[in-house]
């Protein structure tokens, strides 16, 4: 399985481990706690299309050979206001968040995805679970699509940080514009 900083991952094998698949459902849903082990366990043993614990298993299609383990759409939370470490919906952390507009959230991309579908490879059913900076209804910035609006921001940085990585150390850039990482900030 690989693991994007967009906060989905594509699994290539036909079958895991299910404390694999436990560990890849927890960090794309956020989720505190894993999911029914005996629900996992049947799903690890055969991947098929599936909705678990607020995400979504389904063919990677563009993507490549395998399965696509994305956050379901209907279960991220809605948003939140854009300051220095918010945190919205358990897996994106706002980092550098110096003088926002006033009215800056951070949430989905939603609806609003359908006028990037040209500038990303991404299938949609990933760019409407993006995190975006708004002011008001206006997208601002998508930092996982490297755009910026016509509204002015200072620098940010957004990390997939769930509160149970799927394993190893954190990782953020030092510095950057629009720089995304995974794991949770250190």
């Amino acid at each position: 399985a690989v693991v994007h900083p967009e906060g989905y991952a594509v699994v290539t094998a036909a079958r895991l481990l299910p404390g694999a698949l436990s560990a890849l459902v927890t960090a794309v849903s956020g989720a505190a706690y894993p999911p029914d082990p005996d629900v996992t366990a049947g799903l690890a043993a055969r991947l098929s299309s599936a909705t678990l614990h607020g995400v979504r298993i389904m063919p990677a299609g563009r993507l490549g050979d395998g399965w696509l383990v994305v956050r379901e759409e209907a279960a991220v939370e809605p948003p939140v206001q854009a300051t220095a470490m918010a945190v919205w919906d358990r897996r994106f952390q706002l980092h550098g968040a110096g003088e926002l507009p006033e009215g800056t959230t951070i949430g989905a991309l939603g609806d609003d995805a359908a006028g990037f579908r040209r500038q990303s490879p991404l299938p949609s059913v990933v760019l409407r679970t993006l995190p975006a900076l708004r002011v008001g209804k206006s997208v601002a910035a998508v930092p996982h699509l490297r755009y910026a609006g016509t509204i002015t921001i200072p620098m940010v940085t957004v990390t997939f940080a769930p509160p149970r990585p799927v394993d190893g150390p954190a990782f953020v850039p030092a510095s950057g514009y629009w720089t995304v990482s995974t794991g949770p900030a250190v």
